[in-house]
């Protein structure tokens, strides 16, 4: 009896893992992709730049929060716009783009604040979708990385499935309405995600930081400068755009995140995060991502920030 239930439960088990491996092998056949399919064309922009170039990065804030062709006009830089989602971590982020990093190049990067709560940084399901658009990044998983995200891969796997099977018995002349915004698509030349900016704010998403401050994120950063220095560029630290009632919410966190910088870390920190406290009303759907007219305001106010730094 026994032997019967083992036999069974490991030939339930080998089911259950290869069910969950063909999803994640499976090819996306959506014919409207989420905006992780970018980092695709970003790297490409990242590889063919071959002078000194200023690189943005991060989460969501960062690629909702810049038109770089401002930065562009009056630095005299080209400007690529590397970020795409938080949820990555900031661990899988930085060393994403430590691979495209050149001589000369000025990496200004604004982690969320989430990123310094607990262990956020090492990434959540977010980050099993840009490992399918770029699975040799698989290299760059730690076991720390592949813990964090091991409870979502079995639904993520599912999904993936199931969205295979619809988008393939779907008529493929039938246009799938999946708004402008979120997609591939919706990136212009820098990288910046610019569908939206002539959109006005939608049901706007406020965050409470709840955690920890995990100096260990900080003590990455300092080895993360020691590589960059090493490869001849710099790297800068600029805060997030937050909105007025998320920062009001979380002021004593965000103090907190601060002074831990200014005491533990050993990079270049541009500027405070009350620099970049926004009234609501320039943001888009969440407490990050500005509206086109706060993209302007952000942007004009990096430029002014960056030209004292790099004279």
């Amino acid at each position: 009896m026994m032997k019967h239930f083992i036999k069974h439960s490991v030939v339930f088990a080998i089911g259950v893992f290869l069910l969950v491996f063909i999803g994640l092998i499976l090819p996306n056949n959506n014919p409207v992709r989420t905006v992780d399919y970018s980092l695709v064309a970003k790297h490409n922009l990242l590889k063919q730049i071959k002078q000194p170039k200023i690189v943005l990065t991060g989460g969501s804030n960062v690629i909702f929060g810049f038109n770089s062709r401002i930065l562009q006009d009056n630095l005299n830089y080209p400007v690529v716009n590397h970020a795409i989602h938080a949820g990555y971590g900031l661990k899988y982020i930085v060393e994403d783009l430590l691979q495209y990093v050149n001589k000369g190049d000025v990496i200004i990067l604004s982690p969320e604040y989430s990123h310094f709560i607990d262990n956020n940084f090492y990434g959540k399901e977010p980050l099993l979708f840009s490992l399918t658009v770029k699975p040799s990044n698989l290299k760059l998983i730690s076991l720390k990385q592949f813990a964090s995200i091991s409870e979502f891969i079995p639904q993520f796997s599912f999904d993936r499935i199931k969205s295979f099977i619809y988008n393939n018995v779907k008529n493929s002349k039938q246009n799938i309405n999946s708004g402008k915004n979120y997609t591939e698509f919706s990136i212009n030349k820098f990288g910046d995600h610019y569908t939206h900016w002539d959109d006005k704010g939608v049901d706007l998403k406020f965050y409470n930081f709840n955690g920890e401050v995990n100096v260990e994120v900080i003590e990455f950063l300092n080895a993360i400068n020691d590589q960059i220095e090493n490869k001849g560029a710099r790297l800068i630290i600029s805060y997030p755009s937050l909105c007025k009632s998320t920062y009001e919410k979380n002021k004593k966190t965000i103090i907190e995140i601060e002074n831990k910088l200014k005491k533990y870390g050993n990079f270049k920190i541009l500027d405070t995060p009350q620099d970049h406290v926004y009234a609501d009303e320039v943001f888009y759907d969440t407490s990050y991502h500005l509206t086109g007219d706060g993209v302007i305001v952000r942007s004009k106010k990096l430029v002014g920030e960056l030209k004292k730094e790099l004279q």
